[in-house]
C-alpha cells in the first residue's frame, strides 16, 4: 500500500466475472494518474480466477490502518441495504447483514473518520431505501467528491438532495476492450477451443441463462431451442457459467444434454480474460446476463439480453446506447428478436458513451486529487441514527469492559466508587 493508492469496494470476494472486472479496468483508467487500485470486499476471500484481484476485508479499511489516497465505490448493484446473509461464506465469516451496505455506507464512514476523498464508480441502486433509511443519505451523498450512478432507476431510487450533482453514466465495463483489445485475446480463444476439441474456426453462440431468466420453463424446452436456433446459423452452443455465486455453472450443465448439438460448456473457466476472449470471439450472444451483454456488445459482437426480472440496470444501460430493442422480456421473446438481426449489425456502445465516461474518470482523478471534502457532518448522523434507534448502549458499550458488558450488575458492585 502508499499514499498513491485507491481502496475499491465492491463484491470482489465474489466468483462473478462481471464484479470482479470493476477492478481491473479501474486500475487501467486510474494508472496514468499514478493510482494503484487495491480492492476490499466484505471478506478477504480470493477469488477462484487466476487472474482477479485479491481484495482486502471491509473491516481493514474501517480501521484505518491501510495507508490510502482515496476510496471508490462500485460499480455493481451494491448501493442497498439488503443482508447478504444467506450466503455461505459471508455467514461463515458473520459479515452476512451488514456485508452490502459496508461498501458503500462504510466507505463513506472510513472517508470521513479517516480524512480520504470518497467517489463513486457509477454503482447501482436496485432498491427504495426506508424513511429512516434515506434520512442518512444526504449526508452521506454529501460528504462524498464524487457522485455518479449508471442509470436513471438508480438516480430515482438514491433521491439525491437538489443541491448535490449526481452523475449518470454507462457501466464502466464497456472500457474493457481497451484493457484487453479484441486481437491480443486471439491466443486465449484459440487454447479454449483446442482444450473442448474444437477447430480454430469454430463460429460460436454465447449463451448466459441464470436461474431467475428460466423461471416456468423446463430446461428440456430451453436447451432445445438454443440448439435449434444455434444449428440454424451454422453456430456452435457455448454455455457459459459466469455467476459462480448465481449456480450459473449448475444451470449450463442442466442444459447441456438437451442441446442435441456439438457444443462447448464453459462452466469452470480459468482466468477472467478466458471468459472475455469467448464472448469477444464469439459471433452473437443471448443471455441474462448484463455484463455478458455488455462485454459482448463493446467487442462488436451482437445480442440479445434477457430482462427477467425487469431489473431497470438492463433498460438504463441500453439507454447510454440506444438499443433499447435488445432487450427481450423472456426467453421466446429473446429467440423471435435475434431472428431479426442482419449481418451489418454494429451494437457497439456509440462515441457519447465512451466520452462519457472519459469524463467520470477525469473527475474521479480530480476527485483524489484535491483535498476531501467535510464528512464530519454524515459521521454525525450517523451517530444520532444509530442513538435514535438502538439506544445509548449502541455508543456507549464499546467503552465498557468484557465483563461489565456480560454481566453489568456484578461488575457495577464490584466497581462502585473506583470511577
Amino acid at each position: 500500500m502508499s499514499d498513491r493508492t485507491i481502496l475499491m469496494t465492491g463484491m470482489f470476494d465474489m466468483d462473478n466475472y462481471g464484479d470482479l472486472l470493476f477492478p481491473l479496468v479501474a486500475a487501467h483508467r486510474l494508472q496514468p494518474a499514478g493510482f494503484q487500485v487495491q480492492p476490499v470486499a466484505p471478506s478477504a476471500h480470493r477469488p477462484a480466477f487466476s487472474d482477479a484481484l485479491i481484495p482486502i476485508a471491509t473491516a481493514e479499511m474501517l480501521a484505518g490502518e491501510t495507508e490510502a489516497a482515496g476510496i471508490l465505490v462500485g460499480g455493481g448493484y451494491i448501493i442497498h441495504a439488503g443482508s447478504t446473509d444467506f450466503l455461505d461464506h459471508y455467514r461463515a465469516s458473520d459479515v452476512g447483514p451488514s456485508a452490502g451496505v459496508g461498501l458503500w455506507l462504510g466507505a463513506a464512514l472510513a472517508g470521513a473518520l479517516q480524512g480520504l476523498p470518497v467517489a463513486w464508480n457509477a454503482p447501482g441502486v436496485p432498491h427504495p431505501f426506508t424513511s429512516r433509511q434515506a434520512r442518512l443519505i444526504g449526508p452521506m451523498l454529501a460528504g462524498l467528491a464524487y457522485r455518479s450512478v449508471r442509470d436513471d432507476g438508480s438516480a430515482r431510487l438514491i433521491g439525491a438532495p437538489a443541491d448535490l450533482p449526481l452523475a449518470v453514466v454507462p457501466d464502466p465495463i464497456i472500457d474493457l476492450p481497451r484493457l484487453w483489445p479484441r486481437a491480443g485475446l486471439a491466443d486465449d480463444f484459440r487454447s479454449l477451443l483446442a482444450r473442448n476439441g474444437l477447430s480454430g474456426d469454430a463460429r460460436l453462440l454465447a449463451v448466459h441463462v441464470r436461474n431467475r431468466s428460466m423461471k416456468g420453463l423446463e430446461p428440456a424446452w430451453l436447451g432445445a431451442e438454443i440448439g435449434r436456433f444455434a444449428a440454424a446459423r451454422g453456430l456452435t452452443p457455448m454455455l457459459i457459467g459466469i455467476g459462480a455465486s448465481h449456480d450459473d455453472p449448475a444451470v449450463a450443465r442442466s442444459l447441456a444434454p438437451f442441446l442435441g448439438v456439438p457444443h462447448l460448456l464453459l462452466d469452470e473457466a480459468e482466468s477472467l480474460r478466458e471468459i472475455t476472449a469467448a464472448l469477444a470471439h464469439s459471433r452473437f450472444y443471448l443471455g441474462a446476463s448484463l455484463h455478458g451483454y455488455v462485454v459482448s456488445t463493446a467487442y462488436g459482437v451482437p445480442g440479445v439480453l434477457v430482462g427477467r426480472p425487469a431489473y431497470h440496470k438492463f433498460s438504463g444501460f441500453l439507454a447510454h446506447t440506444g438499443r433499447e430493442g435488445d432487450l427481450a422480456g423472456s426467453w421466446p421473446q429473446a429467440f423471435a428478436i435475434a431472428e431479426t438481426f442482419g449481418p451489418d449489425t454494429d451494437p457497439r456502445p456509440p462515441a457519447a458513451a465512451h466520452e462519457a465516461l472519459d469524463t467520470h474518470w477525469q473527475a474521479i482523478v480530480a476527485a483524489f486529487e484535491a483535498p476531501a471534502p467535510r464528512g464530519g457532518d454524515f459521521a454525525l448522523a450517523l451517530l444520532k441514527s444509530g442513538l435514535a434507534s438502538e439506544g445509548p448502549g449502541w455508543a456507549l458499550d464499546p467503552f465498557l469492559n468484557r465483563r461489565m458488558r456480560a454481566s453489568p450488575g456484578a461488575e457495577g458492585e464490584q466497581t462502585h466508587g473506583r470511577w
